[in-house]
């Protein structure tokens, strides 16, 4: 290989190996002092103001296991109930979910039935042109509320430039499995990162498991291709010049998918979801709004392109191997870590992997014809039997 073509390849793996590495060290572990730096002059919450009145909206598919739960769970909400707007939408569920919430018809639950199976997108779209209410609360059938939840969230709208909260879910596992395991102590550090970016009031994407918009602020979902509904809307947020905030103490419970296969099948819908609609999220690295583009940059942009960012280092150090011993310890250094996450050896690197191929997955299927609408529900660990 000539000179000029190592040169080259040396440029590659140093730029790559930089990307990597403030992705997943350099950015988590400076954010606190960024935020710290730059973070927003909140307005005070004032703790007796004025309520505003508030929709949930809930779009369900074959939940007959847990939306009896999550119903009694959204009764038990201290908020008003003159205030509170309940729209939970069946999406031509082929079980008794459509049943079970037509029972509570009598306690101010109101059932939005589809005739046919169109897609979360379709239904939330469909909900949000029902609700009346000025903040729209979406959350996910599954998703547990504390009591307190909608007071929490929608205090930080009383700052009039404040359109997007999100609310602070914590995940278990119950499944066991190497990928549950390993989504929980992930979203651990998620949080942190959404953690700080709300002190910025810059949080890149929401959380469809409990997030509050203003209601004028509802963009209508593309309904042709996947999306990502809580990204996309909180995207859009920001891009209307409003702040998304993090709500630490609005706090919500999940469960992590029953088995590994659901939670990769899951990782690769998120993957693909996302990239259908890159270009309409790249306005976000507009360079005169520097610190929001920095955080996309950091959290999103380098996150969804990490397997191809890794190829292209693996590879760039393979052809570097006769250019020193720097070279061969660094290539020595993945294999065996690459060698230790494929073999399951060490459950954290098996999900790292195992997460990164789904997003290089969703990629590819970006770029191929999809059915639009439909859902492909994963078994999750609140199932019952």
């Amino acid at each position: 290989m000539s000179e000029e073509f190592l040169f080259y390849v040396q440029v590659v793996f140093w730029a790559m190996l930089i990307l990597t590495l403030h992705c997943y060290l350099l950015f988590p572990v400076t954010l606190p002092f960024v935020s710290e730096i730059f973070k927003r002059r909140k307005k005070n919450v004032v703790e007796n103001a004025d309520l505003p009145t508030v929709s949930i909206l809930i779009s369900a598919y074959n939940e007959e296991s847990v939306i009896e739960r999550k119903i009694q769970n959204i009764l038990e909400i201290d908020y008003p109930k003159e205030k509170l707007e309940v729209l939970i939408g069946d999406d031509g569920s082929a079980d008794r979910t459509a049943e079970i919430i037509a029972r509570y018809a009598d306690q101010g639950i109101t059932l939005v039935k589809a005739p046919k199976n169109a897609g979360k997108a379709a239904m939330l779209n469909r909900l949000n042109s029902i609700a009346k209410n000025e903040i729209l609360v979406l959350c996910d059938a599954n998703t547990m509320f504390f009591p307190n939840v909608i007071r929490k969230l929608v205090q930080p709208f009383q700052d009039a430039k404040v359109g997007c909260a999100c609310g602070h879910l914590i995940l278990s596992d119950k499944s066991g499995s190497v990928l549950g395991r390993g989504e929980s102590s992930y979203w651990d550090l998620e949080s942190e990162i959404k953690k700080f970016e709300g002190i910025l009031d810059r949080l890149i994407g929401g959380n469809g498991a409990l997030y509050a918009i203003r209601h004028e602020l509802y963009t209508e979902l593309p309904v042709k291709k996947s999306v990502m509904d809580d990204f996309f809307i909180a995207t859009k947020v920001l891009q209307q010049g409003y702040f998304c905030t993090f709500v630490s103490s609005a706090i919500g419970t999940e469960q992590t998918s029953k088995e590994s296969s659901g939670e990769f099948r899951r990782k690769v819908r998120i993957g693909r979801a996302n990239f259908n609609f890159l270009l309409s999220y790249l306005p976000l690295l507009n360079p005169f709004r520097p610190l929001t583009a920095y955080l996309f940059f950091s959290h999103k942009i380098l996150r969804w392109f990490s397997p191809h960012i890794l190829i292209l280092l693996y590879v760039a150090n393979a052809l570097l191997l006769t250019s020193g011993l720097f070279y061969q310890v660094t290539f020595g250094v993945m294999t065996l870590v690459l060698l230790v996450s494929a073999l399951k050896i060490v459950p954290a690197g098996y999900y790292f992997l195992s997460m990164n191929f789904a997003i290089l997955k969703g990629f590819f299927l970006a770029f191929t014809r999809e059915k639009s609408g439909g859902w492909a529900r994963e078994a999750r660990g609140d199932d019952e039997a």
